[in-house]
């Protein structure tokens, strides 16, 4: 008899043991959630977001001007061409300089500046950007211009990988509200570059 409960006390664990296989799965858990980085993976599929709404933006503006021969902020001199006639236009339309293209900032989204809103219905009213466009992304986009012919649209990402990819190569100076080509590692480290499309 005393045999029988000798077998049957080993047959299990004790609590001891539990504890030790729950500590180690515990460690094994942590460690897998610091290689993985989760709030780095929302990150990096936020920016393939924003990236994928840039080239988008940039596509429906360069469709535009192949139909017009003009960017909607330069159609203020064309008699019934549309109504992107706001600062944004004429800060757009009077941008000359290459190396430093005068930028607008626009807020895309929920919280969308009212200056972007007739440009992008010109847009939007020729066919060239969905209506839905502004839906599910926010974020501040740039949009540069330097010439009649020339337009440039960027955002600044918000994953570390994609601050430090050699795709994030503008910096968007805030004192003369221009895109600048060139970042340093530290203005990248800072999140101050953009990645821009043109």
């Amino acid at each position: 008899m005393s045999h029988s409960l000798f077998m049957k006390r080993n047959s299990g664990f004790t609590l001891m043991e539990l504890l030790i296989v729950i500590g180690v799965l515990g460690i094994l858990a942590a460690g897998l959630l610091a290689a993985i980085d989760p709030f780095e993976q929302l990150k990096k599929a936020r920016d393939s977001n924003y990236r994928s709404g840039a080239i988008e933006l940039l596509s429906s503006i360069q469709r535009y001007y192949a139909n017009h021969g003009y960017f909607p902020w330069r159609n203020t001199s064309v008699t019934g061409a549309g109504t992107c006639t706001t600062d944004t236009a004429t800060v757009l339309a009077n941008s000359s300089n290459t190396s430093s293209s005068s930028a607008t900032v626009l807020t895309v989204g929920a919280n969308q500046d009212a200056e972007v809103v007739p440009c992008l219905t010109d847009l939007i009213s020729d066919g060239e950007l969905k209506s839905t466009f502004s839906q599910g992304l926010n974020t501040t986009v740039y949009l540069s211009s330097w010439s009649k012919t020339s337009v440039r649209v960027c955002f600044s990402p918000e994953s570390k990988s994609n601050r430090s990819d050699s795709q994030t190569m503008y910096h968007y100076d805030e004192v003369s509200n221009t895109i600048i080509e060139g970042c340093t590692t530290e203005q990248k480290d800072a999140g101050e570059c953009v990645q821009c499309f043109q």
